[in-house]
């Protein structure tokens, strides 16, 4: 039997179709009313409606007027209606988890770790991959060459990734494809003693330590390419590039000038000295100006044409040959990148044409029938070698991070499941009281997303402590690269999306579990027994809770065979043979040039320094080199075989190092043929040259190389010696052409020299003894460095390392969640069957059938967590391939090791339960009835 009346009863008067029933209801009771009266006096019914309509007007246009009325009223009820709902959502949330302190705090932590976490990467991502340069209009510029080459320096040709000076000035006065260009390189390390405001002159006597800041020489029209005006004083000029030594200026940065000179306007006119030059302080860049690197922020900034009073022997800017420079400029009006690339190209290969010169090292590798190639991308990000090295890792970071806050989320859901089971009394109340459901999954899911805010802002004090650390981490010491890693619109932005997203993850389906109830049965039932549990009754059909720790698995489980296959390869990576002794050399390197030391003086003073390293006690052997093991510097050249027929230019390129008598026994490389750089091999005597297995193999491959001659500039040299390759540069690397040639026989000897000090036992003693006796032989050598060989490895590898050792602990943090969502399901569900465990007690199992049961539960969710995880893994961990060294993209140790440590964690977190299901007793069971 039908009820007609209760549906008008029960219908609520909000909502579209309210409106228009209200609008038509007074329609027709106006009609009516008007029709009535026409009645009264006495018009005929039928024709009163007729009058009655005409007298109204238009009646389409009248009910749309009034629809579009009552619409917007009714919309600004709702609004203020939802408004204060959700203040009053927002209040009860917080009432209740004031009340629930501890559920509150574990939640809080969680969800703290997972979105800090992800924040801290992202802001390293913001800072090194998307933020562009502080400049006005950053879009605009251009780098040309490789912009990754921050601190490179090549002699022997000219090259198109870097420029030397006389190159840069031809394609600045040449070109028509930028408004402005400028160039930046290298200083070295700065020794600055900066004045006394009284009298002006420089300190640094009587044993005062310089300061070392970080500085960049660049062109005069660097500040004006780049749009930045100084905040105190005033920039370079295009004079600072005119004559070389005569524009002792420099501009400081805004750190520098609060940190040193703490903001005083007076530190503008003052005089500092820069590797013994006294240099004018012009001006004061603006805040948060670093300069045009990211990752390697400037103090000081010194023009191009005081390089050779700065680097005294150094013939930078006259030598075509000796390139060191980055370019970067703003792309003139209607340039596009492709048309500057092109147009750069062309003018290098005019220039290079009239010089008659031909690029050399890496330039070789853009070669193309007509010339060289230079490259010309967006400069609105800047130069970065950082960028290069971290940019791949970070995402990989990334992505493991978010795996971690997946597993967070499903912890938290697993959480909100039991605590909707415990509340299933008060909400079936609630809709028997006339709440709707739409209304109840709201507030939960402003108690989600009050928990999510929280937490988000948790995480926000977590990622300013995390990327702080990780880019102390990537640095391998204690001072972090310097990124400008702070939190901005973009970072909060992410954190806020982050937090939303993650309300909505761990809240929704508990909010529609918890709300989908018999109201009958609910009223009727002990909170116990209350649907919108962890898990199914009897835990003999998969509940949510199952099915999320089922879905923590299969994350652990691809995270954890992630990280076993990135710790395999950094354990490989340090393992790798390098051919050479690396636990028991010193590298101490040695700048002559900064003293003054001409080629007339270097060969002696090579010598005694040589000499007296091989004296000091606990040296086994000594020796040196130009480029040394692990620094970072490398030289290339052309080369001539005879009987050789190339087939492509670089096929007649291969890298050299000029090295010192007995290089190779004091390194503990192996000889395969010939003999060693003798002390014999002096200017005096035939010129010789070693190379290494994998030039001779490629040169002679069907003879011996020993005997044979190596062309060079000219010069002949005849190969004495084949050694076993050595990395020495690069341990992921295979090794490359290789030629050492003797250092006293070479035309010109570097001013720059690396010892190589073989210990007798820890290297790491003989650092100070070494800095003392080479500075015996002239206090003004600088030494730049003095590591063990195996600290200069370590931080070759410092990205890997990074994310080795990060992704390890986001792997034992995803396990440990998972290990306790896997605990709460399982104590959860025994808690609920205590009756069933108490009654198969009194019937005579044993203890043991009620543990194996437990076990079997638990151990049925892992196996299906596995069986989804595992796949997947497979093909997602083929994405590390480029980051991995010596194992296989897939790999079976690295698979068995992680699911080991899985089935361990799970087997205790599922025996807990389990042993306490075993303690059972009947009486136990009837007390929990």
């Amino acid at each position: 039997m039908s009820a007609p009346g209760w549906g008008r009863v029960f219908r609520l008067g909000v909502g579209a179709k309210h409106v228009e029933r209200d609008v038509n209801e007074e329609l027709a009771f106006h009609i009516e009313m008007r029709a009535r009266k026409l009645i009264a006096a006495g018009v005929a019914p039928d024709a009163a409606r007729e009058q009655a309509m005409g007298q109204f007007g238009d009646l389409a246009v009248v009910r749309a007027e009034c629809l579009d009325i009552g619409h917007r009223k009714e919309r600004d009820v709702q609004r203020a209606n939802h408004f204060h709902e959700s203040l009053q959502d927002a209040g009860y949330a917080l009432r209740a988890l004031r009340h629930h302190a501890g559920f509150a705090a574990v939640v809080l932590l969680t969800l703290g770790i997972g979105i800090g976490a992800n924040t801290a990467i992202f802001t390293l991502i913001d800072a090194l991959l998307l933020r562009t340069l502080p400049v006005p209009r950053a879009e605009e510029l251009v780098t040309i060459g490789d912009p990754t080459r921050i601190n490179s320096v090549s002699t022997g040709g000219p090259r198109t990734d870097i420029f030397s000076y006389p190159l840069y000035a031809d394609l600045r006065d040449r070109n028509r494809l930028v408004t402005g260009l400028f160039a930046s390189g290298r200083t070295g390390r700065l020794d600055v003693f900066v004045d006394r405001p009284t009298t002006g002159a420089p300190t640094g006597g009587g044993g005062a330590e310089p300061e070392h800041p970080r500085g960049r020489l660049v062109s005069g029209n660097y500040f004006a390419v780049l749009g930045i005006r100084p905040v105190v004083g005033r920039a370079f000029t295009d004079a600072e590039d005119r004559v070389a030594g005569e524009s002792p200026v420099v501009v400081i940065s805004h750190a520098y000038w609060e940190r040193r000179f703490a903001g005083d306007r007076g530190a503008v006119g003052r005089t500092i000295s820069v590797n013994g030059t006294p240099l004018t302080i012009i001006g004061v860049a603006p805040a948060g100006f670093f300069g045009d690197i990211v990752g390697q922020a400037a103090d000081i900034w010194i023009p191009l044409t005081m390089q050779p009073a700065l680097m005294p022997h150094r013939a930078w800017l006259t030598d075509r040959n000796t390139s060191w420079l980055l370019l970067m400029g703003r792309r003139a009006p209607g340039v596009t990148l492709t048309q500057a690339r092109g147009g750069f190209t062309t003018l290098v290969r005019q220039v290079l044409e009239e010089q008659g010169n031909t690029p050399a090292g890496a330039g070789l590798s853009t070669l193309s029938a007509k010339g060289p190639t230079v490259d010309v991308a967006s400069g609105a990000k800047g130069f970065s070698r950082v960028r290069s090295i971290f940019g791949e890792s970070l995402l990989t970071l990334m992505a493991a991070v978010g795996l971690v806050l997946l597993i967070a989320c499903a912890n938290v859901a697993n959480l909100l499941l039991a605590r909707a089971a415990a509340r299933g009394k008060e909400i079936g109340v609630r809709m028997a009281l006339g709440a709707g459901r739409a209304r109840l999954v709201r507030q939960l899911l402003t108690e989600s997303v009050v928990l999510a805010a929280a937490g988000g802002a948790l995480g926000l004090a977590f990622a300013t402590w995390g990327s702080t650390a990780l880019l102390r981490l990537a640095s391998g010491g204690p001072s972090p690269i310097p990124l400008d890693a702070r939190l901005d619109w973009r970072v909060l932005g992410f954190a806020a999306a982050l937090s939303l997203m993650t309300a909505l993850l761990f809240g929704l389906a508990p909010a529609l579990r918890a709300t989908r109830v018999e109201l009958a049965s609910v009223l009727r039932a002990q909170s116990r027994g209350v649907s919108g549990g962890l898990g199914a009754a009897g835990g003999r059909r998969l509940g949510p809770g199952k099915l999320l720790v089922m879905l923590q698995v299969a994350l652990s489980l691809l995270l954890l065979v992630g990280t076993s296959m990135l710790v395999r390869s950094m354990r490989r990576l340090e393992r790798v043979d390098t051919g050479l002794t690396r636990d028991e050399l010193l590298i101490v390197t040695v700048d002559a040039g900064s003293a003054g030391y001409g080629q007339e003086r270097l060969a002696a003073l090579s010598r005694d320094l040589l000499d007296r390293a091989r004296r000091l006690p606990g040296v086994a052997s000594a020796t040196l080199s130009e480029n040394g093991i692990f620094s970072g510097t490398e030289s290339v050249t052309t080369l001539q075989i005879d009987g050789f027929t190339a087939r492509t230019d670089d096929d007649t390129t291969a890298n050299y190092d000029r090295v010192g008598p007995d290089y190779f026994r004091t390194i503990g490389a192996r000889l395969l043929q010939g003999r060693d750089i003798r002390a014999g091999d002096d200017e005096r005597a035939a010129k010789v040259a070693v190379v290494n297995a994998t030039m001779a193999h490629f040169y002679w491959p069907d003879g011996s190389a020993v005997g044979r001659r190596v062309r060079i500039d000219s010069q002949t040299y005849d190969v004495v010696g084949v050694v076993a390759d050595i990395r020495d540069h690069d341990l992921r690397d295979q090794p490359a052409r290789r030629l050492y040639l003797s250092v006293f026989q070479t035309p010109d000897l570097p001013t720059q020299l690396t010892l190589e000090l073989r210990a007798a036992g820890d290297p790491a003693r003989l650092v100070v003894p070494a800095r003392r006796a080479l500075l015996a032989a002239d206090a003004s050598l600088l030494v730049t460095d003095d590591q063990p060989l195996t600290e200069l490895m370590a931080q070759s590898v410092s990205r890997e390392r990074l994310v080795s050792r990060v992704v390890t602990f986001f792997g034992a943090l995803a396990l440990a969640l998972a290990a306790l969502g896997l605990y709460g399901v399982m104590a959860y569900a025994t808690l609920r069957r205590t009756s069933e465990f108490g009654l198969r007690m009194a019937l005579g199992a044993e203890p043991r059938d009620v543990t194996r049961m437990v076990l079997g539960e638990a151990a049925r969710l892992v196996a299906g967590g596995v069986l989804v995880g595992l796949p997947v893994a497979l093909v997602a961990t083929r994405l590390l391939r480029s980051q991995l060294f010596g194992v296989e993209a897939v790999d079976p140790p690295s698979i068995a090791l992680a699911l080991v440590v899985l089935g361990a964690s799970a087997a205790l977190a599922g025996y807990l339960p389990a042993a306490r299901a075993a303690r059972v007793g009947p009486l136990v069971a009837l007390r929990a009835e």
